[in-house]
């Protein structure tokens, strides 16, 4: 064979050898990167970069789109994943993930409020109260990573009733007094100007009658109307501290004999929700406190656990006994001998549009508490 034919395969050989050396390297490189990669994907770190530069520039420009393109699909899963979880709170059913075990998963805000609980670990812990008569309970089966759980959605029968059966009572109560209104006004009128004309005294004295009984029905269907003309709530962000400090001092006309203390740990808490409607309530019950005889009267305002504001009114005044107790946000329930007995039920209705509750405590530490929660 030819000696340069033999240098040539040589030199060939030591070449083909030299390039696979080299490019096995570059692999080896390339997969160390691409282990290291997902490693640390897994591993949920994104503060890794390889350079961009050098020989490896193509291979590196890659791998970072690569790191980027994840980064930016779990971040838009999270951001789903609150988006739904804020869907999930704001219904007012009640919902619970359940195992196999018993063990809850997940729940809204609404399952804690409608069960009462603070925390809610195990299905076992509201069994009792799922079970009541007064929960409609529905459940789903479904596999979440491959195993079985159970969808618990359930809401409050009583609210539900109860809201309807407002809303059907606001209705009719709309349509009766603006009939009633319609046919008595012009008698009232009528009456008191006949009254002026007429000559003989009996006459008048009938006329009167009339007239006064008139103004009467006028007055008593006035009140009916004042339950149905609650104004829609025009909520907005307010400090609680001086909307407080301005209920004390509009009550000081009538509160001369009261002590009323102020208790807010927290100086700059703030309310969503419509101030001047709230402001109605918080009066009517300071007036209560005060024609109950209450000679000390406390406010306070704090936060929960699940981001709850409350508002606590209470007062030393004369008890309410347990049998009118359950009937004074009934509306024109009153004990009071010139009393409307719209006051507690209008403040309740205020309450309900503007997303929250007023209830009296029993058993209380003094002797009436009233409680606002948001």
């Amino acid at each position: 064979m030819d000696y340069n034919v033999i240098i040539a395969i040589v030199a060939t050989a030591a070449i083909a050898a030299v390039g696979y050396s080299l490019l096995y390297r570059r692999y080896r490189r390339t997969i160390g990167k691409v282990t290291f990669l997902f490693n640390a994907i897994d591993n949920l770190d994104f503060a890794f970069h390889f350079p961009e530069h050098g020989r490896d520039r193509l291979v590196n420009e890659s791998l970072n789109r690569i790191r980027r393109i994840i980064e930016k699909a779990r971040h838009d899963l999270m951001e789903r994943e609150r988006y739904y979880e804020q869907i999930i709170n704001a219904v007012s059913t009640g919902i619970m993930v359940v195992d196999e075990r018993g063990g809850v998963l997940q729940h809204n805000e609404a399952a804690l409020r409608l069960l009462g609980v603070e925390v809610l670990t195990f299905e076992s812990q509201v069994m009792d109260k799922l079970a009541s008569e007064n929960f409609l309970r529905r459940e789903t089966a479904a596999l979440l990573n491959g195993k079985k759980v159970r969808i618990i959605a359930f809401s409050d029968i009583r609210n539900e009733l109860s809201s309807r059966e407002l809303e059907s009572w606001t209705k009719l109560i709309r349509v009766l007094t603006h009939e009633i209104m319609n046919n008595v006004a012009p008698i009232t009128s009528l009456s008191e100007t006949l009254i002026h004309k007429a000559d003989d005294d009996d006459i008048k004295e009938g006329l009167s009658v009339i007239n006064t009984t008139g103004k009467q029905l006028l007055n008593f269907v006035n009140n009916y109307r004042r339950m149905t003309l609650i104004l829609k709530p025009q909520p907005k962000l307010f400090y609680v501290k001086p909307f407080l400090e301005r209920m004390i001092t509009i009550s000081s006309e009538y509160s001369k004999d009261s002590n009323i203390n102020l208790d807010i740990p927290v100086s700059d808490l703030l309310l969503y929700a419509d101030e001047s409607l709230i402001a109605h309530v918080v009066t009517n019950l300071l007036k209560n406190a005060v024609e109950a005889g209450a000679t000390s009267i406390s406010l306070s305002a704090y936060t929960t656990p699940d981001d709850s504001i409350i508002i606590d009114i209470s007062n030393n005044g004369n008890p309410i006994p347990s049998e009118e107790a359950q009937q004074i946000f009934v509306p024109f329930f009153t004990t009071k001998p010139t009393g409307s007995g719209i006051g507690l039920s209008i403040s309740r209705q205020i309450k309900k549009q503007s997303g929250g509750s007023i209830e009296l405590i029993t058993p209380a530490p003094t002797a009436t508490l009233f409680r606002l929660k948001f």
